[in-house]
């Protein structure tokens, strides 16, 4: 029964494999004569200001408004598609004068859920757990527009923008290293043996068929070159770290890797779209790597076999 539950969860969960906006939404098919309006008629001191009500402030629209597609709203831009409004002083945290996409999302939360904690349900409620300071920069400050703030500090370790910034950069890489390897563990286990053989190379997973690792065992036999690359590929992509700025703004993780520009070419609701992504799969990722070093500790069963039921019944094979 545990096993469909957690196929169920994936499927209910699938959206963060995809980018909502590549597909048709319902503002397309409601607005696409506003949106030509808008583009023909920027700046005319004729054009309409009667683009939507005042409840319809939802971040679907944000690339209907961002007529010039610069990636964030000026006051004209907010006036011509929703009228004379007030949506400047509430939501331009940073007050550069403009409003980027996670402002704009921050202030679509505040007309749902109130102007308390920027709308931030996450945060609310983790105020309210005792898991976040209601002084902490990520209640409603500046901080508050981070991509998957969830208000989980109990530590209270942001203390400063440039300390959270670093944060996330180390959050980001041990998400993808993690992912990674929760992929790889059970793989290694389900074909290290067939392959090893193939090649006619030794198994190096441990008797029982675990991987090996520092709770398993195993580490010694693996040859140290291995772990010398590992340490100079690693320190060559954090070299470019060291030196980085953390006082003024960029995308963490960016290591400017796009090949198949997937990032590069999208707009920017689903650039936000896709760091969120990221960011969530990557905690999703250190948490089942964490379980699995764990279990096969207690349990001293590799991990696959726990999964090789589900995993042969999807291919057929089982």
């Amino acid at each position: 029964m545990f096993r469909y539950f957690i196929i169920a969860s994936l499927l209910y969960c699938s959206d963060c494999f995809f980018v909502s906006s590549a597909f048709p939404s319902n503002l397309a098919y409601l607005r696409p004569k506003l949106t030509v309006m808008l583009s023909n008629k920027k700046g005319s001191s004729g054009g309409s200001k009667k683009g939507t009500n005042d409840n319809d402030v939802n971040v679907n629209a944000f690339n209907n408004i961002d007529v010039d597609k610069s990636g964030k709203l000026d006051i004209s831009e907010l006036e011509f598609y929703y009228g004379k409004n007030n949506y400047m002083d509430i939501a331009d945290v940073n007050n550069d004068g403009e409003i980027d996409y996670l402002e704009f999302d921050r202030l679509s939360n505040i007309k749902k859920f109130g102007m308390r904690n920027g709308g931030n349900l996450f945060v609310r409620n983790a105020i309210n757990f005792g898991l976040l300071d209601k002084n902490s920069i990520l209640a409603d400050g500046e901080a508050s527009v981070f991509i998957g703030n969830k208000g989980f500090d109990p530590l209270n370790c942001s203390t400063s923008i440039s300390t959270l910034r670093k944060y996330r950069e180390a959050e980001i890489k041990h998400g993808r290293l993690a992912m990674l390897g929760s992929v790889g563990w059970p793989l290694a286990e389900l074909y290290h043996p067939y392959l090893s053989k193939i090649m006619n190379g030794d198994n190096l997973l441990t008797v029982s068929g675990k991987v090996p690792s520092l709770l398993n065992g195993g580490l010694g036999n693996i040859n140290p070159v291995f772990f010398m690359a590992a340490i100079i590929f690693a320190t060559t992509l954090e070299s470019a770290s060291i030196s980085k700025n953390y006082e003024i703004e960029s995308i963490p993780g960016d290591l400017g890797f796009d090949p198949l520009n997937i990032y590069t070419t999208n707009n920017v609701k689903n650039k936000r779209e896709l760091e969120l992504k990221e960011l969530n799969n990557g905690r999703i990722a250190m948490l089942a790597i964490t379980y699995f070093a764990i279990s096969e500790f207690i349990t001293d069963t590799p991990i696959a076999n726990s999964f090789a039921p589900i995993y042969y019944k999807l291919v057929g094979q089982y």
